[in-house]
């Protein structure tokens, strides 16, 4: 039987993942002192084509316990059957994996609490933390993208073009930036990414050769009991130089009816994707187009609320609301068919989400966004990066917040 066990110790959390021998593991740190960390695998479902019926049934076979794992974009062939994506798979991992770990630390309101069998905690207390000695020498890695700025530019047009005819009202255009015979740090990598970016859903995920390392700031969904909230962003600055300037940006940016409108469209579409699941009456919008400051940018960020029969599973939530809107536009099917045909590059992982569902079915997954993707065996590396694309976006400034947002990213690889 698996309890609840509260520490009094203090826990070095770099050296316990340094010492983590398991295949195994995944870390969510929401940056503002609460994280969960989970080790080993008791079970496993590894799907290289998602299916929602089999991932269900793993759910309720496992109702009381935690399960982590990751929903790749491209498991929406799963719900829309004629859209499967004919462009490269750089990675070639499955569009879904999920476990139920061996063992559960977390920190929540100050609290550090193990969670897990009685042996699983015995063991957990003879781990011999490892002391992480940090890299003194990195070495710059170039990612390279195979559009350049005069293909994303005719691309642009070619978004206008469908805008204009009314096939899509906004859509979601991607880059990505790869390289290839490239090992990374692993550890060292996510924990300059998180010190460069404090993203409220950072995320390490590694299960055998797939390796996700997430400064995600967007939340794709949370329930807890038998509220839902979905948050998606849409509009993006940078940060000031001194305290004057970024001021004015927030200013700028709380006031850009470009962005405002990006932001308003995707939530309609999370509004009406929540009905389809939720007591109509209860689906409201708390927040709309709030500021919120990073490390290295502001974005507009909006709160959909709603109300869910409590025993939902995940796979039954992702099947009305996945892809999340913020990474597809509007509307939905027409965006996808559209992405397919103008990207040069399978997103799978990027785009998805990751997160975990607890023995009560809450759940918290992010968006699999600012994120550095990493195949240990093929030693594949890549970073994507988009933005939305309304009538009003102009190639240039688009292009430059792709570079803006991959700037950090890039920063923080080390080899």
């Amino acid at each position: 039987m698996k309890t609840y066990h509260t520490l009094n110790t203090k826990i070095e959390w770099i050296d316990l993942l340094n010492s983590i021998q398991e295949e195994a593991f995944t870390l969510i740190d929401s940056n503002d002192g609460n994280k969960i960390l989970a080790w080993g695998c008791e079970d496993k479902i590894i799907q290289k084509q998602y299916n929602s019926l089999l991932l269900n049934k793993f759910e309720q076979k496992h109702s009381a316990d935690y399960i982590f794992g990751y929903l790749g974009y491209d498991a929406k062939n799963n719900f829309y059957k004629s859209e499967y994506s004919n462009n490269p798979d750089f990675h070639n991992f499955p569009e879904s994996i999920f476990y139920v770990p061996q063992h559960i630390l977390m920190i929540k309101n100050g609290s550090l609490m193990y969670f897990g069998t009685n042996k699983g905690f015995k063991q957990f207390n003879e781990i011999d933390s490892l002391k992480y000695n940090f890299t003194k020498k990195t070495k710059r890695v170039n990612l390279v993208c195979k559009s350049n700025y005069n293909t994303y530019k005719k691309n642009i047009e070619l978004i206008h073009n469908h805008l204009q005819r009314g096939d899509i009202y906004e859509i979601n255009y991607c880059l990505n930036f790869s390289v290839e015979n490239c090992r990374l740090n692993v550890l060292e990598t996510y924990l300059k990414l998180k010190k460069n970016t404090k993203a409220p859903f950072s995320t390490f995920f590694k299960f055998n050769d797939t390796v996700i390392l997430s400064a995600s700031p967007e939340r794709f969904f949370t329930k807890r009991n038998k509220t839902i909230i979905s948050q998606p962003i849409k509009g993006t600055a940078p940060r000031g130089t001194n305290s004057i300037k970024d001021k004015q940006i927030q200013i700028d940016l709380l006031n850009n009816q470009k962005e405002i409108s990006e932001n308003i469209m995707i939530v309609d579409l999370v509004r009406n994707d929540l009905s389809t699941i939720a007591d109509k009456s209860s689906v409201s919008v708390p927040e709309l187009c709030k500021l919120y400051s990073f490390e290295t940018v502001h974005q507009l960020i909006s709160t959909v609320k709603a109300q869910i029969p409590k025993e939902i599973t995940f796979s039954e939530i992702a099947k009305h609301i996945f892809p999340m809107g913020s990474m597809t536009g509007a509307p939905k099917l027409s965006a996808i068919k559209i992405i397919e045909g103008l990207e040069t590059f399978k997103r799978n992982i990027y785009s998805g989400t990751i997160g975990y569902i607890d023995p009560l079915n809450n759940m918290d997954f992010n968006v699999v966004i600012r994120s550095i993707i990493h195949n240990t065996t093929l030693k594949t590396v890549s970073v994507s990066v988009g933005g939305a694309i309304t009538i009003k976006s102009t190639a240039l400034l688009e292009y430059e917040e792709c570079m803006l947002k991959l700037k950090k990213i890039e920063e923080s690889i080390v080899v």
